[in-house]
């Protein structure tokens, strides 16, 4: 899997805390690569927009691009645009164990955020589908493609949500206020005994290559970029064979229709 952890190691903290850091998974040549097509892709992308409004979330947004929050960028790109076979990345043993061999691609991109942007609401990224809690039906992989302070915003995690944002079994939570991202949700709405602790924030400086894998129903939210430079990250999703929950882009429009 990486230096210094197993595939079972790896498998183990995953299912416990809902998210694990691998540090120096992708080498830097990769690294290059993944970031020269992702300025590439979104230069073309943002060019195409112009001054069509946009707003934010997936519904507002168009098949090319999504503002997530205000200043923070979601640009999709496809496997055959990266130029890579998702069975030969190196987080892929990970993926097939949590998944299974068939686990399919959901969808990749670059994220990125402008200098200035606030931080993110919490949020998850698709609802659970049993009121038991059922092992991952989707994993988030997310590369750093440079050195991500924590002045630039990197993601943070509550650890161990991913069993407690379950609104199947939790009948004061609403599914649609967790994925889409709403100003009262918080680790602490999760809560539903006195004694239960508040699930703790996660996040850390990130070096380039670095990847956060997650499973896409934990709670999360991409801080605020206090420093001067953009802040990017590649992502690579999958979901169980058959798994069709996802909400990640709902658009029914082009950027290019004007175009036509």
């Amino acid at each position: 899997m990486a230096p210094g952890k197993s595939l079972v190691d790896a498998q183990q903290q995953l299912e416990e805390d809902g998210y694990l850091l691998v540090e120096g998974l992708c080498d830097p040549g990769f690294v290059a690569h993944l970031l020269e097509v992702s300025l590439g892709r979104s230069d073309q992308v943002i060019s195409a927009l112009g001054t069509q409004p946009i707003g934010i979330g997936s519904a507002a947004g168009f098949d090319e691009v999504v503002q997530r929050s205000p200043g923070r960028w979601d640009i999709p790109i496809s496997p055959d645009e990266f130029g890579v076979d998702d069975r030969a990345l190196p987080w892929w043993p990970l993926i097939a164990g949590v998944l299974g061999e068939d686990a399919e691609h959901s969808f990749s991109g670059v994220v990125y955020s402008d200098p200035g942007s606030p931080a993110q609401c919490w949020h998850i990224d698709s609802p659970h589908v049993s009121a038991d809690h059922l092992p991952p039906h989707a994993l988030n992989v997310m590369v750093a493609l440079h050195d991500t302070p924590l002045a630039m915003g990197p993601t943070e995690l509550a650890r161990g949500s991913h069993r407690l944002t379950n609104h199947l079994r939790n009948p004061a939570l609403v599914s649609d206020e967790l994925v889409y991202q709403h100003e009262t949700t918080g680790p602490e709405q999760l809560v539903t005994e006195a004694e239960q602790a508040v699930p703790a924030g996660f996040s850390s400086r990130l070096a380039t290559g670095s990847c956060l894998i997650f499973d896409d129903r934990i709670l999360h939210r991409g801080l605020g970029n206090a420093s001067e430079s953009r802040r990017s990250m590649v992502y690579f999703s999958y979901r169980q064979a058959g798994y069709r929950e996802n909400t990640h882009f709902e658009a029914l429009r082009s950027v290019y229709d004007a175009e036509d």
